[in-house]
């Protein structure tokens, strides 16, 4: 695991990357169904299942700000607002809310439509991703 700790400076040189990127800031990055072997013994899809699915969101986003490989390296609060349940087309967003010298830190949103066509909120997460270089070290973006 690569831990990296963001400076003061890096945090004051942030910009706003909807400016920079606005063709990736906010998109469906992952659209993908809700299956048995993904559930608990009561239907509803594991918290673990989620978080990586945000994971993945997120890093597709960042590896396309940074240019190259990222590490997660935060993740806000976690709240769920709604199950998921199987057979349920979850999406997943992510919007970019800054890009630094060496991070990018996203918001990634999930949605689930359920098997009527109903579109229900599930969660909204804030995560940082640091750029890195071929041996797990922080990079500048470029």
């Amino acid at each position: 695991m690569v831990l990296y700790r963001q400076s003061a400076t890096e945090r004051d040189n942030m910009t706003p990357s909807p400016q920079q990127h606005p063709e990736i800031c906010h998109e469906p990055v992952l659209r993908l169904r809700a299956e048995p072997r993904s559930t608990n013994a009561h239907g509803r899809v594991h918290a673990g299942w989620l978080m990586f699915q945000i994971d993945t969101a997120g890093a597709i986003c960042a590896e396309r700000l940074a240019r190259g490989p990222v590490t997660t390296v935060a993740v806000n609060a976690f709240q769920l607002t709604s199950p998921i349940h199987v057979g349920d087309v979850v999406s997943l967003y992510a919007e970019c809310f800054r890009l630094g010298q060496k991070s990018v830190t996203l918001k990634v949103t999930v949605e689930a439509e359920r098997l009527g066509g109903e579109v229900v909120p599930i969660t909204e997460v804030i995560a940082t991703y640091v750029a890195i270089d071929a041996e797990g070290k922080s990079r500048i973006i470029s």
